[in-house]
């Protein structure tokens, strides 16, 4: 198959993929779903920041600073992070359940994006934007539909001091690796 025929192939599964991704309200709570669309405005918004702050070094722990996945994993996790706390102002939820529950879902969200990416770009050999943003659109979308699984599963909660600290061990993991990448694949600026 040639490249133009993939590419148009890939760009209609995208597509099909968008209407089917964005028909939330068999799998997001109602009062979810704003706070999904704005983790993906947020997400959006932070693959750019970088560039537009200048490089500012603060900016960076928070935004990609380059196109490894690793950087892109950033778009994921501090919006669901910061949406998150937002929610948590908005409602009240009881705090160690919710944020357990919203660190799981980022993992989640983080694994379907590592798997998705490396799959599909191991098949074509290159990496299409149009299936780039479909990944990331599902992996948050992901993340808010587990959501609502952990909360009907009634999982186990842990302890404050556990949840708060899987958020900083993981938000420091950003912070350590965006300033001293280790030498793996994971870290490495894609180009094809």
């Amino acid at each position: 198959m040639n490249t133009e025929k993939l590419k148009s192939s890939l760009k209609r599964t995208s597509i099909r993929f968008f209407k089917k991704c964005l028909d939330t309200q068999k799998y997001i709570a109602q009062e979810d779903r704003p706070f999904a669309i704005a983790a993906i405005l947020l997400g959006f918004l932070n693959h750019f920041l970088y560039q537009l702050s200048g490089k500012a070094a603060f900016i960076a722990l928070f935004c990609p600073i380059n196109e490894s996945v690793w950087e892109h994993l950033k778009l994921v996790f501090f919006p669901i992070l910061f949406v998150s706390v937002l929610e948590y102002l908005r409602y009240r939820p009881e705090p160690v359940r919710f944020f357990y529950y919203r660190f799981l879902d980022a993992l989640c969200a983080m694994a379907a994006t590592v798997a998705l990416f490396y799959t599909y770009t191991g098949m074509t050999g290159r990496d299409f934007f149009f299936m780039d943003i479909s990944i990331f659109l599902f992996s948050i979308l992901f993340a808010f539909g587990m959501d609502a699984y952990f909360y009907r599963k009634s999982m186990q909660n842990t302890s404050q001091a556990t949840t708060f600290s899987l958020w900083i061990v993981m938000s420091m993991c950003y912070f350590v690796f965006t300033c001293f990448p280790p030498d793996i694949p994971l870290f490495f600026s894609i180009t094809y």
